[in-house]
């Protein structure tokens, strides 16, 4: 379930994706609500972006949701080279959602390899990487605020 998060306070979304072929999910503007359901006094968006989808994968799949961010970004270079320039862009990053594997039984210690391709990637592209570690168990359908519905 790796996300691509785009942001700024001065970003102005709607001028980048028209021209685009990325196809977000959600598209926010500095000011608006974080929650539809807020009331309106909630938080609030502290800057606009948008977020698209780049893997299906479960929480527990790290492994196929980094060659699904690999095929992203090969795919989408010439987009994410404009997003790069894009004016009031501060913030571009990949987001992994994955498992915390530590039971202290029969796990002691995680670890979790970046390979130096998804790297080099996103690091040409000027995208970070985000690694969200959550317990065991949890999705982007029972952990509210986890990676599907968190504000930014």
């Amino acid at each position: 379930m790796c996300i691509l998060r785009v942001r700024g306070p001065d970003f102005v979304p709607e001028d980048y994706l028209s021209s685009a072929a990325l196809s977000p999910y959600q598209v926010y503007r500095r000011g608006e609500l974080c929650s539809p359901t807020s009331r309106p006094d909630g938080p609030k968006f502290d800057a606009s972006g948008f977020k698209v989808s780049v893997s299906d994968r479960r929480w527990d799949d790290l492994p196929g949701q980094i060659e699904d961010a690999i095929e992203f970004l090969q795919r989408h270079r010439n987009d994410l080279e404009r997003l790069r320039a894009a004016p009031g862009v501060v913030d571009i990053r990949l987001d992994f959602p994955y498992e915390l594997r530590i039971d202290e039984d029969n796990v002691w210690a995680q670890f979790d390899y970046l390979p130096p391709k998804l790297l080099a990637l996103a690091g040409a592209l000027g995208i970070g990487i985000e690694m969200s570690l959550y317990p065991r168990g949890r999705d982007a359908n029972d952990a509210a605020g986890g990676p599907a519905t968190r504000p930014v």
